[in-house]
C-alpha cells in the first residue's frame, strides 16, 4: 500500500452559471469572436475540466437571447460554395485581350 493518499476532488462548480456571468459583460460582436475562440480551443487537446468550461460557454452562447444562429453556423462552417473554397481572384474577372496590329 502506498503511503500517499490520493483523494479525488469532487467537482462542484456550476459551469453554466459561470459561463452566463461571463457573457453578461460582452457585446454582441464579442460573443461571435468568443464563439470562434471556443470552437478552436475545443478542437485541441484540453483537460477534462477545461473541456467542461468550454462546452458550457459554447452552449451559453448558442442559447443567448438575440443571437443570430446563421452567423454562428457561418463561424463554425465558413463558406459552403465551391467558388469560396478554392476560387482565385482572377476567376471572376474577365480580361479582354487586345488585338495586336
Amino acid at each position: 500500500m502506498s503511503k500517499w493518499k490520493y483523494n479525488e476532488r469532487t467537482d462542484n462548480r456550476n459551469y453554466d452559471l459561470e459561463a452566463k456571468e461571463l457573457l453578461k459583460t460582452l457585446r454582441e460582436s464579442q460573443l461571435y469572436e468568443m464563439y470562434e475562440i471556443v470552437n478552436k480551443q475545443l478542437q485541441r487537446s484540453v483537460s477534462p475540466v477545461r473541456e467542461k468550461e468550454l462546452n458550457a460557454v459554447k452552449l451559453a452562447i448558442e442559447s443567448y437571447p438575440g443571437i443570430n444562429k446563421s452567423k454562428l453556423n457561418f463561424v463554425l462552417h465558413g463558406y459552403k460554395s465551391e467558388m469560396a473554397q478554392n476560387g482565385h481572384p482572377k476567376d471572376g474577372r474577365k480580361s479582354n485581350h487586345k488585338r495586336r496590329v
